[in-house]
């Protein structure tokens, strides 16, 4: 007979569950760590699987979840500091945007080593020494700014530190997510997680605003250097996932991330999330990283604190939507979500150029964080129940990879562009390019392997 839930939980490895007592360690992790939603509990089953918040009911996850909240918060308090700093420094678009290019690049170019490292070591850890030096480089960055070096290649220097050590974590972060829920409930825990970053979009960037307006960027940065701490230490409460049938193999990473992607080319669902990853990126993601800070600066002529509450509506508008998606996402096809989503981005950016008026830019940025999360979780749902156990780290390493080529690669044309013809222009040619890729999908018939399971 399957112990009780509360019997099984990870921490509790050692002690003697199960009947048959030969059973390894490490098989009696995969035993619960895999386990189908019949094998879940009465009193956990009673849930029913709509249920918004369902995946917060397996405390291992529920731990992780509030770990990402205060790491991803403290990321973003970064996140507007650094934007904010180097147009201080150098009142150019094209350094924000370079900046942008910096930090995301290293996280491309180290794709094809962490997806197979994320498939063959132990996810917890590769995470464990991540924060680590995660924490290092912000709180580094805090002692640039509070011993007053203003030179702008020293920030771009570490942003492209920070890039590379968090480049090795994110492979490994959204892999994690299926080691702690059961597979039925992999939506569920995919749209929290989503819904847990862009909370931080939410809470982060309003902290951010009030910390650069009163104390300066050097606080912004130690906060986040602080956030990856609480991180660290739920990590270790958590469990060790079991060895991966990779792990004695001999076969260099670059040898097993080709195979990995020789396995994609043939999956159009895999080829369709990455095209759709690929716009989002190139076409929206200088949006937050580039434009926001221009528009507060030459269009609104806003404060430090608005400028923080523009990028929080981002988070708002992705934390407002989340619960209808993670209710009711499952009762819609795929595809209707990822087409609808597309559009609704590129209406949003139409919306933010419409007018100079605040407010009226404030729901624009609304629309768009909406519609991200809505793709973004749609996406990554569909890859992680597409893919096999054994290519997951690789599969999901190249959607990230799509993210962090096509982001700094966009900011790195929009920000000059941006520079010379202003940045209403520019992101009104984006949202109308939005329009024309969701027709495209539409057209072309590629939105439809999304729903390769019904």
């Amino acid at each position: 007979m399957f112990p009780s839930y509360r019997e099984t939980r990870w921490v509790k490895f050692k002690r003697a569950h199960y009947e048959t007592p030969t059973l390894t360690y490490s098989a009696r992790i995969t035993k619960v760590t895999r386990f189908p939603l019949s094998d879940i509990p009465p009193e956990l089953n009673q849930a029913k699987l709509s249920d918004a918040v369902s995946a917060l009911r397996i405390k291992e996850f529920r731990r992780f979840w509030f770990a990402g909240l205060a790491s991803n918060s403290g990321g973003l308090l970064q996140g507007i500091a650094s934007p904010f700093i180097m147009y201080e420094m150098t009142e150019s678009g094209a350094w924000v945007g370079g900046s942008v290019f910096a930090l995301m690049l290293p996280m491309a170019i180290v794709g094809p080593f962490a997806g197979p490292m994320a498939d063959r070591l132990s996810r917890r850890k590769i995470l464990l020494i991540c924060e680590v030096i995660l924490a290092t480089i912000a709180i580094s960055n805090a002692i640039l700014w509070w011993s007053g070096i203003r030179e702008p290649l020293i920030y771009v220097g570490v942003n492209i530190i920070y890039g590379v050590a968090n480049g090795y974590a994110l492979p490994s972060w959204q892999a994690y997510v299926a080691d702690l829920v059961p597979r039925d409930y992999l939506m569920n825990a995919i749209t929290l997680n989503s819904t847990q970053f862009n909370a931080a979009r939410a809470i982060g960037p309003s902290i951010g605003g009030v910390v650069l307006a009163s104390a300066g960027a050097g606080w912004a940065f130690f906060g986040n250097g602080l956030s990856f701490v609480v991180v660290f230490v739920t990590l270790l409460t958590l469990p060790k996932t079991p060895s991966s049938p990779l792990a004695g193999r001999k076969d260099s990473q670059l040898s097993q991330f080709k195979k990995g992607w020789e396995y994609a080319k043939t999956q159009p669902t895999i080829m369709t999330g990455y095209f759709a990853a690929a716009c989002v990126a190139v076409l929206g993601g200088p949006l937050v990283q580039v434009h926001l800070i221009l528009f507060v600066e030459n269009v609104f002529q806003v404060s430090e604190f608005k400028f923080g509450l523009l990028m929080s509506t981002y988070g708002i508008g992705a934390v407002m939507i989340a619960p209808w998606l993670a209710a009711y996402g499952s009762r819609i096809k795929r595809s209707r979500l990822l087409v609808g989503s597309l559009a609704i981005y590129g209406i949003g950016e139409l919306l933010l150029t419409a007018t100079k008026i605040y407010w009226i830019g404030v729901s624009g940025i609304f629309i768009v964080g909406c519609a991200h999360l809505v793709m973004a979780t749609t996406t990554n749902t569909t890859l992680q129940l597409h893919v096999p156990e054994p290519v997951r780290g690789r599969i999901m390493a190249m959607y990230l990879m799509v993210f962090t080529i096509g982001a700094p690669l966009g900011s790195i044309i929009q920000g000059p562009l941006a520079d010379k013809f202003g940045p209403r222009s520019v992101v009104t040619v984006m949202g109308i390019c939005f329009l024309a890729a969701t027709l495209l999908f539409v057209v072309s018939g590629r939105a439809s392997s999304y729903d390769f399971d019904e």
